[in-house]
């Protein structure tokens, strides 16, 4: 066997290395271009699926006045709206300002539902402010998405674009999800996010509502001798309301015992949808305002604050209510009814607050709804726990 001239090899190894460092960037830019030729791709995908949810809005205004035509050019621009948070690095009454501006975000949408449907009703233009939620949410998704798309290829970054390329799955998921939000806004159906408000619905019967607060209801009923008040957004049309100021309200009005708070949560891959699990503390999303509230006035009066939460994915809180999800109600009911007899005792008032967005949920057992969309297939081969669920 000849023997292998070391200086040879070494030469070799060098010439090798030299040539590869100067073809890498060539071979960088062709990688980039190929790249940015698929997140083309994705990124018409994401604008046909903006292009959807913004008929499907346009068309459910039509039914309320106005043609499509005469409202284009408004509804367009208000796409664009946005909200600026209020500064933080002086945190004094941030919460306050925050809610300010909500405030004044609402109205601005009640003004814009008014004039581009102005024969709604007040459940239908709940519903309208929804279904401009959800294609304004597309939109962006698929503004943002191209910005990046066109960055990247023109900095003919690499690194841009693989970052781009590991996140284009979950960005055509939620596109996909908010188109089957918006055509459930503009039907007026309950969505995954709505399961806290369907338990209180059902928790009630036929007692009386009342509303104290815009867009936030609340009914007294008897259980094993406490007295329980009830608390959710008003339905049917699309709103979350202000539960934490009718907590505090409340609390400040009556002796209350205990509060009870149920709504959705977020599960991780693998987990069971609708599986329902207890922790303490207020279980509320969305901006922290209404949490503050609940928060502050229980601590100012020591009262206990249980949270029940449904499992879901982000995916299925904007998608129509599904099976699995309705029977997780049924289970979070007897799980507020078992914790009011072991954690209260007769004579006692406890608040029970089904949080979440209303639509499609009425008040009382008469107003919700009674069937429910089968939930999605799972993947194949996707794996699945291995616990049992708790209830």
């Amino acid at each position: 066997m000849p023997e292998i001239d070391v200086a040879v090899l070494l030469t070799a190894i060098i010439i090798m290395s030299f040539i590869y460092m100067l073809l890498s960037p060539y071979m960088l830019g062709v990688q980039a271009r190929i790249g940015v030729g698929q997140l083309r791709k994705s990124v018409a995908e994401l604008q046909a699926r903006a292009k959807e949810s913004r008929k499907i809005a346009l068309g459910a205004i039509a039914k309320h006045g106005k043609p499509k035509r005469d409202v284009e050019k408004e509804f367009d621009n208000f796409l664009e709206f946005f909200a600026i948070e209020p500064v933080s690095d002086d945190p004094s009454g941030v919460l306050r300002r925050l809610e300010h501006i909500l405030d004044v975000r609402k109205r601005r949408f009640e003004g814009v539902v008014a004039r581009l449907a102005p024969n709604a009703d007040p459940e239908s233009a709940a519903n309208l402010e929804m279904v401009i939620e959800g294609a304004m949410a597309n939109y962006a998704l698929y503004r943002f998405m191209r910005h990046f798309t066109l960055l990247a290829e023109k900095t003919k970054n690499m690194q841009l674009v693989m970052l781009i390329q590991l996140n284009v799955p979950f960005l055509k998921e939620y596109s996909k999800a908010f188109v089957e939000a918006t055509r459930a806004f503009a039907a007026g159906k309950p969505i995954g996010d709505g399961v806290g408000a369907l338990t209180a619905a059902k928790l009630i019967d036929k007692a009386k509502w009342q509303e104290p607060v815009e867009d936030t209801v609340y009914a007294e009923t008897k259980f094993d001798g406490r007295k329980l008040i009830v608390v959710k957004a008003k339905g049917p049309g699309g709103r979350v309301g202000k539960p934490g100021e009718l907590v505090k309200r409340l609390i400040q009005k009556r002796k209350v015992s205990r509060i009870i708070m149920i709504d959705a949560a977020g599960k991780l891959e693998g987990e069971t949808s609708g599986q329902v699990i207890e922790g303490v503390g207020a279980a509320i999303g969305g901006p922290p305002t209404e949490k503050h509230k609940i928060e502050e006035i229980a601590t100012r009066h020591k009262i206990p604050v249980d949270a029940i939460v449904i499992k879901e994915s982000f995916t299925e809180a904007i998608k129509p209510l599904n099976k699995h999800l309705a029977k997780g109600v049924d289970v979070a009911i007897d799980t507020v009814k078992k914790a009011v007899r072991e954690r209260t005792k007769p004579g006692d008032v406890v608040i029970v607050a089904g949080i979440g967005n209303t639509i499609g949920i009425g008040q009382g057992l008469r107003e919700t709804p009674k069937e429910f969309p089968a939930p999605p297939e799972k993947e194949k081969g996707e794996i699945e726990s291995s616990f049992l669920p708790l209830r």
